[in-house]
């Protein structure tokens, strides 16, 4: 799930920035329940993401009550 955040780089593209722009983490579950961000996702990657009809950024209260209902925890 992509959740939305303030990024200091982008691994897609490899850029990173001089401050933090508007993003998102790449959050995977991995074998042991816990949820974690895997890659950080810049403003260019994401805007391509969404106008290519792939996943879209969720808010940090959203991906908490999906992770409560898909089981495990979030730890970022």
């Amino acid at each position: 799930m992509l959740i939305t955040a303030m990024v200091n780089e982008c691994d897609f593209d490899n850029i990173k920035f001089d401050e933090p722009v508007a993003g998102a983490h790449l959050v995977v579950q991995g074998a042991t329940g816990r949820w974690c961000t895997v890659m950080y996702v810049g403003p260019e990657a994401l805007a391509r993401s969404i106008e290519s009809g792939g996943a879209k950024p969720i808010t940090w209260e959203q991906a908490v009550e999906q992770i409560e209902k898909e089981g495990g925890w979030l730890d970022l």
